[in-house]
């Protein structure tokens, strides 16, 4: 069953709410426990109470009343009885207002005097003139005409005459009533009270919770070094697990790096002496006799294929190397550089394709930006490079420049055949490609971007460029913070 409520309870599960909320069930249980304990308490000593004054108020009026009966008065009394009369009033709780004549309940209180017959000798008629007793000595509860009544008997021998007093049970409960509606009345004013306190205080005892918190949301993705905050003793276990996790993670990282820096290195050399055996067969074959061609069409298909995958490995290992190389890097050579002049850097080292493409570039001369040259040139000729081996020859693309709310705003639109959602949310991840068999890419050109830009202070954002095409948008500060060396 707990298991089941956490589960429902998790999209807004939360510490702070749940203590309160516990700490709030269990005040109102305590009060309701409590209250009930002091009502049964409060209800035997207001019984206790009137059960004391109806023994009084007999013994009382066998003082002052009955010891002044003879004979011949109680026969008299028996064929005459003397009637007390209670005042009517419209005073029916203790919320209303009485006086010293007009009392809030005394036609709720009655006695009577009666012979050992039963004959009612002196009675108030707040009660009637049907006997209140069963006459038996002591307290009992009865019923006359739908009213209950608290009645005690008392049998005086000495003048064989019985003394009843009397009250109904309505003013018991009303009492009862009142004193418990001042009970509940504190809590219901004290709980909020100490519930809004009992919040400030979860507010700055959760506060080293939130800076943990804000510390690690204000980390850069690069930032695996181990955290050091003042924190209670019950969140250090905490930190030492965060920062075990992150050292592992940061060994795993480096292992993958030096893997891939390896890999590269090792497979370089391979490369490049199938590349340099390749030409040389290349040679031999162009030198043999123009009569074998036709024998030899299948040699020169062979090596073409040959080629292109060596060209691909080799494009893949300078890939993996780059991005060893800018996953260790920890200092970037800022410099105030015209973006105009990247651009330029960039298609100058892609003069092999670009010519198959129209250009339009809108870039002023006077816009700059704070970067690294050499590797925002990567990042533009990474993105210029894509932009080319995904549209088709002949079309335009666009590279245009601007300052934006203090950022120097890129872009970079083709007019290709684009990408879906989901292959822009994934385009960033190392190693995919978008088409796995057709793309000649390793799968890292964004990725590197992303890292590169991101080091700068900056932003990559792909959308669709309506009706065709990808638009890819770098965002710069114009003056970017130096990351650390962390």
């Amino acid at each position: 069953m707990l298991t089941v409520l956490r589960q429902k309870l998790r999209p807004i599960y939360s510490l702070r709410m749940l203590m309160s909320v516990l700490i709030t069930i269990a005040m109102i249980i305590t009060v309701v426990i409590t209250n009930a304990l002091s009502r049964e308490d409060a209800r035997e000593q207001i019984e206790e109470l009137f059960d004391a004054q109806m023994l009084q108020t007999a013994k009382v009026l066998e003082l002052f009343y009955v010891n002044q009966f003879t004979q011949s008065k109680v026969e008299q009394l028996a064929l005459q009885p003397i009637k007390l009369h209670v005042q009517t009033t419209d005073i029916e709780t203790f919320a209303e207002k009485s006086t010293a004549m007009n009392l809030m309940y005394e036609h709720k209180l009655s006695f009577q005097l009666l012979n050992a017959m039963g004959d009612l000798l002196v009675y108030s008629d707040s009660s009637g003139e049907k006997p209140l007793t069963s006459f038996t000595q002591g307290y009992e509860l009865r019923n006359i005409d739908d009213v209950s009544w608290h009645v005690f008997s008392y049998y005086s021998q000495a003048h064989e005459v019985w003394i009843v007093t009397a009250q109904t049970e309505d003013v018991r409960k009303e009492l009862l009533e009142q004193m418990m509606s001042n009970a509940w009345a504190v809590p219901l004013i004290v709980t909020p009270i100490v519930l809004l306190i009992l919040l400030l205080i979860t507010y700055y005892l959760f506060k080293p919770v939130k800076a943990l918190e804000t510390r690690l949301l204000s980390r850069s993705p690069q930032d695996l070094s181990s955290l050091h905050l003042e924190l209670p003793s019950e969140l250090v276990p905490v930190q030492h697990a965060i920062n075990d996790y992150l050292s592992r993670i940061s060994q795993a990282m480096q292992r993958e790096r030096r893997f891939s820096a390896d890999a590269a290195h090792e497979l370089k050399t391979p490369l490049a002496i199938v590349k340099l055996h390749h030409d040389g067969l290349q040679e031999v074959l162009n030198e043999v006799s123009e009569s074998l061609a036709p024998q030899l069409h299948d040699a020169h298909i062979h090596l073409n294929a040959i080629e292109q995958g060596v060209e691909r490995m080799s494009h893949m290992v300078e890939q993996l190397l780059l991005l060893s190389r800018v996953d260790a890097l920890n200092a970037l050579n800022l410099a105030p550089t015209r973006v105009s002049e990247l651009i330029e850097n960039s298609i100058n080292q892609l003069i092999t394709i670009i010519t198959d493409y129209e250009w339009q570039i809108d870039i002023a001369d006077d816009v700059k930006v704070n970067v690294d040259p050499f590797y925002m040139v990567l990042v533009c000729k990474n993105l210029i490079e894509n932009a080319c081996k995904y549209s088709p020859k002949e079309s335009i693309i666009c590279i245009d420049a601007a300052e934006v709310n203090g950022q120097i705003v890129l872009r970079f639109v083709d007019n290709g055949k684009g990408m879906t959602d989901i292959q822009i949310a994934r385009a960033k991840e190392r190693f995919y490609r978008v088409d796995e068999n057709e793309s000649q890419g390793a799968g890292l050109g964004l990725s590197i971007c992303q890292h590169i830009v991101g080091l700068h202070g900056g932003e990559i954002h792909l959308k669709p460029n309506l009706p065709n095409g990808l638009s890819v948008t770098v965002s710069l500060p114009i003056t970017p913070k130096a990351i650390s060396s962390e």
